[in-house]
């Protein structure tokens, strides 16, 4: 894939306008935010523009490097499932970070023990799915559901030409102690 330029980044951050909407609407003003696998930094300058305090990993060393020169913030270079924190995060944007598979209740485990109580985690996942078919596995890390919803997922990648684009399920979880 040809690396994005500028505008690329641009016109995915306005196609994704609606889920940073909805993310940061149950957030407070300057919370710390993490970008879990923040692939080209689009997210995560964003959120820094909007004034949040922005933490970002991403496990691909190029694309850390252009992340962290395009949001202008520095990148952490591995793996979530080794990130640690002193201080818990107020919100994680995990977009596009649940695959499902194998390493998906470990990424849980991690993601849930990354947030503040109180915090709110933004995740996407593959639709369609049953009304409810994933949430027990959201509510054993004692992260629960305040809002879901079907939608495109933008991309910077474009679907073939005449091909609709399938729905998505956004979710987002908020953490309560276990």
């Amino acid at each position: 894939m040809p690396m994005p330029d500028v505008a690329d980044l641009h016109a995915l951050s306005t196609a994704r306008a609606p889920l940073y909407r909805a993310f940061l609407a149950e957030l407070p003003p300057g919370a710390h935010l993490l970008d879990a696998g923040c692939g080209e930094g689009q997210d995560a300058r964003h959120f820094q523009q909007e004034g949040h305090v922005v933490s970002a990993i991403e496990r691909d060393l190029a694309a850390a490097r252009r992340a962290s020169r395009h949001g202008g913030l520095p990148v952490r270079v591995g793996d979530i499932l080794t990130l640690t924190t002193v201080v818990p995060f107020d919100g994680i944007w995990a977009c596009d970070l649940l695959p499902g598979g194998e390493h998906e209740p470990a990424l849980l485990a991690q993601l849930g023990a990354l947030l503040k109580v109180g915090g709110l985690l933004y995740c996407n996942l593959p639709a369609p799915l049953g009304p409810d078919e994933n949430l027990p596995r959201f509510a054993a890390h004692g992260l629960y559901q305040t809002r879901r919803w079907l939608a495109p997922l933008p991309r910077l990648t474009s679907p073939a030409p005449g091909s609709p684009q399938a729905p998505w399920l956004h979710l987002l979880l908020r953490k309560t102690a276990l």
